[in-house]
C-alpha cells in the first residue's frame, strides 16, 4: 500500500523535488535515481583514477631513485620531485617500524629519510 506524503516531510536526494509514494521512497523518478547514482560513479572512478595517478608517479620517482643506485634520500627531495608519501599499496609492520609498499617497491620512512629502498621478488 502506498501512502501520498507531505510535501515537507521528503525530499528527492537528487533535485529535492517533492517525493509520493511509498516511505521509504528516496527520489522523486527514475531519471533522478539514475542521474544521482551515475553522479556517485563518476565521483568515485575519478578518485580511484586520481589515486592511481599518484601511485604511478610514486613509483615511477621510486624507479628513478633504484637507477641512481641509492636506497636512501631525504623525504623533503623526493617530495620535490611530486612525492606523495601517503599514497601507498601496502603498510606492513616489521618490528618496531612500519614498511611501506608502492606495487613491487619496498620502503621506510623514519626522521624525515626514505630508507631501504629495494624491489620485492
Amino acid at each position: 500500500m502506498y501512502k501520498i506524503l507531505n510535501d515537507s516531510e521528503i525530499h528527492c536526494l537528487e533535485c529535492g523535488g517533492p517525493v509520493y509514494g511509498r516511505p521509504d521512497k528516496k527520489f522523486c523518478s527514475s531519471s533522478c535515481k539514475n542521474k544521482y547514482h551515475g553522479h556517485l560513479r563518476y565521483t568515485r572512478d575519478k578518485m580511484k583514477l586520481l589515486e592511481m595517478d599518484y601511485l604511478v608517479q610514486n613509483y615511477c620517482i621510486l624507479e628513478t631513485i633504484m637507477c641512481l643506485d641509492k636506497s636512501t634520500c631525504s623525504l623533503e627531495s623526493l617530495k620535490s620531485m611530486g612525492f606523495c608519501p601517503e599514497y601507498v599499496t601496502q603498510v606492513i609492520k616489521k618490528g618496531k617500524h612500519l614498511e611501506y609498499r608502492c606495487f613491487d617497491f619496498s620502503y621506510s620512512i623514519s626522521g624525515g629519510r626514505l630508507s631501504g629502498l629495494r624491489r620485492i621478488d
